[in-house]
């Protein structure tokens, strides 16, 4: 591992450890929606939402609502990368009845902390969850079966070798798996050397790829993508849903509509 993909690791936990008690937005003094407003924003379900603690709620930050889509795949395991509080974890055992398995791992060890408190308030549910604490830019140093479904819900542009990254990942997929990334791709070309700050990765815009080096990058790990829709445009990035599969389920349609 480089300095500076030591530094980005770092950096991640300390950022996400003093987001998980920010009450000024994620970090003081930027501000960003997230909570409550931002999961409602987002169209995640008012009936999902109303039962849980004020507390996990407002250090939730998703990138989009994977819920529709992962409903319509309807997996029987699911892997998120970057879980945070468990709540996409937590929703998906509620929306899913089909679903047996799901393994979520983040950095930070405070957010973990305060989903492992929620799912305690819903045995049912946690009896199909597991967490993790895990940097994902080592992804390969940890033990991690297969799984139908790997979501990466505002977490893939963090990730600092993303080549090696997909070297994992294909292991990670079962052979009839999607990869589901919600993240944003640029739109235009960043500033020379905004990328080399680690701070603008922070953000998930330094890490940030156009669709065409995406693809490239997909392609050359053995994988295809099946589609990238836009959800938001903000240039220079447009907020997205990336659906990644093996080439051999390229046939299948998934309806652009879902999200």
């Amino acid at each position: 591992m480089n300095n500076f993909a030591r530094q980005l690791s770092q950096s991640l936990e300390e950022m996400y450890d003093r987001a998980s008690s920010c009450e000024d937005g994620l970090l003081s003094p930027v501000s960003i929606d997230r909570g409550l407003q931002l999961l409602e924003k987002l169209g995640y379900p008012k009936d999902l939402l109303k039962n849980l603690p004020p507390s996990n709620l407002e250090v939730a930050f998703p990138c989009a609502n994977p819920l529709p889509r992962i409903i319509s795949l309807a997996p029987e395991t699911i892997l998120d990368l970057g879980c945070g509080t468990a709540l996409d974890a937590f929703f998906c055992v509620r929306s899913l009845p089909v679903l047996q398995r799901l393994t979520g791992l983040d950095v930070s060890s405070k957010l973990l902390s305060k989903g492992k408190d929620l799912l305690q308030q819903f045995p049912t549910e946690a009896e199909k969850i597991s967490l993790l604490q895990a940097d994902l830019n080592h992804l390969g140093n940890y033990q991690l079966e297969t799984s139908e479904l790997i979501l990466m819900n505002g977490s893939f542009n963090l990730i600092f070798d993303k080549r090696e990254f997909f070297k994992t990942l294909i292991y990670l997929l079962s052979k009839d798996g999607t990869l589901l990334i919600y993240d944003f791709i640029l739109t235009e070309d960043l500033p020379p050397g905004f990328s080399d700050e680690v701070d603008n990765w922070l953000w998930n815009i330094g890490g940030a790829l156009n669709a065409t080096d995406l693809e490239k990058i997909v392609t050359d790990a053995g994988l295809a993508i099946i589609a990238i829709n836009e959800l938001e445009h903000i240039d220079p990035v447009a907020r997205c849903e990336i659906i990644i599969t093996h080439p051999t389920k390229l046939s299948e349609k998934i309806n652009p509509s879902t999200q």
